[in-house]
């Protein structure tokens, strides 16, 4: 695990000029590298919440911990109130002197008065030094446990990307999202960053199945912010609608397609919630989500919107004949489209081994084991498709 934070660390090192701390969200940990100049002795209060992993560069460096009050320190200026006993089932702070606590009142026996004195008292946060010798630049690194998730927004013909920051301690920082909890990377993957950092797309850096993207400066980190990292109109956005079955099925009454809209990635997409809104009597109404894996640029992307008995599908098995390596089915799909205006519709039959004998429309897609039928049917009407096919099963 050391060996891979290193490579993580010294990649973005090495293509990074650090104007500002880096900070690397993965989804269950966060990683701080902030540079600083040092001149013999530095000391430096540590973020609440983080813990120092290294300091590169440096000579030496140790953490200090707080300075802890003593009781007497504490109850320095305090009112206080003489009680019989503290509560019962009350938690044991310190033995000497005898301590309890409930909730945020303090009962402290007191060997002087021999009697039990309460008090309010609020434990101040625990602030740790990092003290640094050496000379020149030095890279400070943190970490802390944090996480992301990324939110899209579907609309007719718009994509919005929000990513949605949990992480304390740090207000401003060139954050990166890391499409993987830390605890899961192997030292045998390696980073591989590009020099060419875009301003408000995330651009992507890939090896293997770990990619990190690029969201820019982020301010009020602290705030667990919001960041809208995308925004585009989706000019080549198709919509569909898909049934598939597979060939050794047997006849079915008329079923639902899904209603489908696909379309390609104009920049690399880390992975999320994709939240599809359609509009109904001139509102943009949630219809449904779905989730999507990390996707490069101009990858294809299908997002499944809602089934739908707008088109509906059926399926009769004309004809079946069984020989000794295969079978071959003879089916007709029939397709009614009960809207009014024409719709786009994707037959998808799978199998093992297919071989497609006779058709009588053609297919925009044939393989071994999958078949597709891609074509337009009219408003309130029904088309048919006949083909034979011999499978291993």
């Amino acid at each position: 695990m050391k060996d891979m934070r290193s490579l993580i660390i010294l990649s973005i090192l090495s293509m990074t000029v650090m104007a500002s701390p880096v900070l690397l969200l993965f989804e269950d940990s966060a990683i701080l590298m902030e540079d600083v100049s040092v001149d013999k002795t530095m000391n430096i209060t540590i973020p609440e919440n983080w813990d120092v992993m290294d300091v590169l560069g440096a000579e030496s460096w140790y953490v200090l911990p707080q300075e802890k009050l003593s009781w007497e320190d504490v109850m320095k200026g305090k009112v206080v109130e003489i009680v019989e006993n503290p509560p019962e089932r009350s938690e044991l702070v310190s033995l000497s002197p005898l301590v309890f606590r409930k909730g945020k009142k303090y009962f402290l026996y007191s060997t002087t008065l021999e009697k039990w004195l309460a008090f309010d008292y609020e434990e101040s946060k625990s602030e740790r030094t990092l003290v640094l010798n050496g000379q020149g630049e030095v890279t400070i690194l943190l970490r802390s446990s944090a996480g992301w998730n990324v939110q899209y927004y579907l609309f007719e013909n718009l994509l919005i990307g929000n990513a949605f920051l949990s992480v304390s301690g740090v207000d401003r920082a060139e954050v990166f999202l890391v499409s993987r909890r830390l605890k899961e990377t192997s030292t045998k993957e390696v980073f591989a960053m590009s020099r060419v950092l875009s301003e408000k797309t995330p651009e992507e850096y890939e090896a293997e199945e770990v990619k990190i993207y690029r969201l820019g400066e982020v301010e009020n980190l602290n705030r667990s912010p919001v960041v809208e990292f995308l925004r585009t109109n989706l000019s080549d956005l198709e919509e569909f609608y898909e049934y598939e079955f597979s060939v050794s099925d047997r006849s079915f009454d008329f079923r639902k397609t899904t209603f489908t809209k696909k379309f390609k990635t104009t920049v690399d997409l880390p992975k999320g919630t994709v939240n599809i809104f359609s509009k109904v009597a001139g509102m943009n109404l949630f219809v449904g989500k779905t989730d999507i894996v990390d996707a490069p640029k101009n990858t294809p992307l299908e997002i499944p919107v809602t089934s739908s008995w707008d088109v509906r599908v059926k399926g009769d098995l004309l004809e079946e004949k069984e020989y000794k390596d295969f079978h071959e089915r003879h089916w007709k799909v029939t397709i009614q489209n009960l809207g009014e205006k024409e719709s786009r519709v994707r037959i998808t039959v799978y199998g093992s081994e297919m071989t497609l004998q006779k058709t009588a429309v053609e297919p925009s897609k044939v393989t071994s084991d999958t078949i597709v039928f891609d074509l337009p049917v009219s408003g309130s009407s029904e088309k048919e498709i006949e083909f034979t096919v011999r499978s291993r099963w």
